[in-house]
């Protein structure tokens, strides 16, 4: 049970790393991932690459063919999109899930937090970072729908630039960190499902915004159809 504990969140990792080389553009569409190349560029053994790989497969990231192995998929403009409509769908009902909840404990941890993000200069620090994931997980718990918080966690791991560790990168989410939170908790604390739910959804649909546009200005998105040279990953 430990070692296959220990397993899983290796194959985390590694499906971390192949992630963010995606996403750097070092790992570009059509190029193969070879496990055994993969495990001594990371230093792993092959069974968390394989883990990885087929991890990132059911999230879309990459594709297995039978027989040929694993090959990066392109990042599309409007899967990103509609995965973002979802998250912030499920993010709208735990918001309004949490408002039905509302206890003055409850309401008095979210808006320390809040405080908190209104009187901090730094925005594009760690800190930041952390203090949002602390709002956002106050309120999830306030919400106890561990089935819509599973959904909510599947479609953050396809947004592009983890939100969790790298959103700080794009212009205009420092505002929305800073004071997006006060209304959504407004209506948690007075029971308006409703409210919570809309103001909740248009959150998330703002930073959606913000990073298509931002990608949209660094020509990140790559064409289906367009042809690229088939590069294998982890050699030399």
């Amino acid at each position: 049970m430990q070692k296959g504990l220990k397993l899983e969140l290796m194959g985390q990792a590694v499906a971390a790393l192949i992630r963010e080389q995606i996403l750097s553009g070092e790992v570009k569409h059509g190029d193969a991932l070879r496990l055994a190349p993969l495990a001594e560029k990371l230093d792993v053994s092959i069974t968390p690459v394989r883990e990885a790989l087929l991890q990132l497969a059911r999230d879309g990231w990459v594709v297995h063919q039978p027989n040929r192995g694993f090959r990066v998929v392109p990042i599309r403009r409007d899967n990103v999109i509609d995965t973002y409509f979802m998250w912030a769908t499920a993010e709208g009902e735990l918001a309004a899930r949490a408002a039905s909840r509302s206890n003055p404990e409850s309401i008095q941890v979210l808006r320390k937090i809040d405080s908190e993000l209104h009187k901090l200069d730094d925005h594009h620090s760690k800190y930041a970072l952390d203090l949002n994931s602390e709002l956002h997980t106050a309120i999830h718990t306030m919400a106890d729908a561990p089935k819509l918080l599973w959904f909510a966690e599947a479609a953050r791991r396809l947004v592009p630039l983890q939100f969790d560790s790298s959103f700080h990168s794009v212009p205009g989410w420092a505002e929305i960190n800073r004071f997006g939170h006060t209304a959504v908790i407004d209506r948690i604390e007075s029971g308006d499902s409703p409210g919570a739910r809309k103001l909740m959804f248009d959150h998330f649909d703002s930073t959606c915004n913000l990073l298509v546009t931002w990608l949209d200005g660094l020509d990140f998105w790559e064409p289906e159809s367009e042809p690229q040279s088939h590069q294998v990953i982890g050699d030399g």
